[in-house]
């Protein structure tokens, strides 16, 4: 069975994300666990330290229950102390997990996740999938996932953690191949014939993968108009393709598609 890892604060953005990861849940058939990540104290504060954690075990405990009841899930919760940075106690605990989902603030929180956040070094670290809720993203059915690759350069396609959430929400999958705007006839062929392997190859998992390209100098821009347009309920990246993301997620481009995103975003490993 899948299981889900929700970091939680109490925060707004932590409730819309525990929304969004309770609906992916009972989507999914998977079990949702809501953590809460405390820092570790002193000897000296033990015992002011004992009546926080019981308040924070109360609080979430019937948080725990309100999910249970309204959403008809599996839900258990947990406290975890740790003297770690808090990235590294999320990435630790998640490798038990199939998904880490986490929300996120929109512009503030993206812009650090690419350049060193909490959440961008809790992806880092972690060896699971990350998904990243936004606060004005609602969920809906996913019926469309968006995973934006350059396999024309790569010559290859990392699907195998993208593909367990792809067969158990039965959804659509559109490879998204961002080009120049200015491109080769050889390398249009070249790109029909990848096409053509990677389907092969990933047809005996049962994958349909529909392939679809843009050409623009403005990729971020060009990727959100994508799925706006489109309609498209997830953007996918794998964090293995570096000078993709790099490229995506320079500092000027995230600027721009972190004050207009308003879907998820799922961060992937090869």
């Amino acid at each position: 069975m899948k299981k889900i890892l929700c970091p939680i604060d109490f925060s707004d953005t932590a409730q819309n994300g525990i929304a969004y990861a309770a609906k992916l849940a009972k989507a999914s058939g998977s079990a949702l666990t809501l953590l809460n990540i405390q820092p570790s104290s002193s000897p000296v504060l033990a015992a002011e330290n004992e009546l926080v954690l019981n308040a924070v075990a109360e609080r979430l405990e019937e948080l725990g229950k309100e999910v249970r009841s309204f959403f008809k899930i599996s839900c258990d919760t947990e406290i975890l102390q740790s003297g770690s940075l808090l990235s590294d106690a999320i990435a630790h605990r998640g490798d038990d997990y199939s998904m880490i989902v986490m929300g996120t603030h929109g512009v503030e929180n993206l812009m650090e996740f690419f350049r060193g956040s909490n959440t961008y070094n809790a992806i880092r670290r972690s060896k699971i999938p990350v998904m990243l809720v936004p606060m004005d993203s609602i969920y809906s059915e996913i019926r469309s996932v968006v995973y934006a690759y350059n396999y024309l350069a790569e010559r290859k396609l990392p699907l195998k953690q993208l593909q367990p959430w792809i067969k158990s929400l039965q959804c659509e999958l559109t490879v998204l191949q961002v080009n120049e705007e200015a491109i080769s006839q050889d390398a249009l062929d070249e790109m029909k014939e990848l096409q053509f392997i990677i389907s092969e190859q990933w047809k005996e998992a049962d994958i349909t993968i529909n392939f679809d390209s843009i050409r623009s100098a403005e990729i971020a821009p060009s990727i959100h108009s994508y799925i706006q347009r489109n309609q498209k309920d997830v953007l996918a990246l794998c964090t293995t393709h570096r000078n993709f993301i790099q490229e995506i997620f320079h500092k000027s481009v995230i600027k721009i598609i972190s004050e207009i995103a308003s879907y998820p975003v799922l961060v992937f490993h090869e």
